[in-house]
């Protein structure tokens, strides 16, 4: 007979019975999951195991939850405000063989991770953008390399498909190319600079050759319904 039930069983009861001091929180996710939970940041004194949850772009975002046993989980994709953020779950890790308890991963989102505001025909939206390899030009604030490699970064929800063109608000244009990363936690896709000033038509590919969005003449300048999602 195996001792893991009886295990599990204890340490079940220990989490509870400490609840006050393990899950500190209170809160409704956007699924409606009400739980009571912890969060905590794998950058500070977090375990050599834990800090290769880090990833590219932003690894000072990534949060761990936990939540109370006996509660609702919320489910991947779910959010709420913490610490005048967002709070983004991407995934729950494997169960633990000793508590039968999972880790979430999630993304706290801040305006300041995503510094540009970006369209595409009149659908706005956050991202960064890091310049890669050659000699790079320096235009209203930003480094750009003109028909060369970048990558882009997107919050949790903001998608990007290979052929999109958009403009960031300094005017810089840019056209998505491979690679196209998806992740729960935001997606990163390779960008090539295609100068600034107005509009030109974007570089055709074999799957879309005609990449170009209709936007109506005149159209007012989209919003980003999803940086607006539950902040105060």
């Amino acid at each position: 007979m195996t001792r893991l039930p009886g295990v599990q069983a204890t340490a079940h009861r220990l989490l509870t019975d400490n609840a006050d001091l393990l899950y500190t929180l209170t809160g409704t996710w956007s699924d409606d999951a009400t739980c009571r939970f912890s969060v905590r940041d794998p950058n500070k004194g977090g375990r050599s195991s834990e800090t290769q949850l880090q990833t590219d772009p932003i690894p000072a975002s990534l949060r761990l939850l936990r939540v109370h046993p006996d509660d609702a989980r919320p489910t991947p994709g779910a959010s709420l405000i913490y610490q005048g953020a967002l709070l983004v779950l991407g995934l729950w890790a494997d169960p633990s063989i000793w508590t039968g308890q999972q880790v979430g991963v999630c993304r706290l989102v801040d305006e300041r991770a995503y510094p540009l505001v970006a369209l595409i025909g009149v659908q706005g939206f956050r991202l960064r953008i890091k310049a890669l390899d050659a000699a790079p030009i320096q235009a209203t604030g930003l480094t750009g390399t003109p028909n060369n490699s970048g990558l882009a970064s997107t919050p949790p929800g903001v998608t990007l498909q290979p052929g999109d063109t958009f403009t960031t608000d300094a005017g810089d244009r840019y056209q998505v190319v491979p690679p196209v990363q998806r992740d729960a936690l935001g997606d990163t896709v390779g960008v090539s600079w295609q100068g600034q000033g107005a509009e030109r038509p974007p570089l055709p590919t074999p799957d879309n050759p005609d990449p170009t969005p209709d936007t109506p003449d005149g159209a007012p300048p989209g919003r980003d319904p999803w940086w607006d999602e539950g902040l105060p």
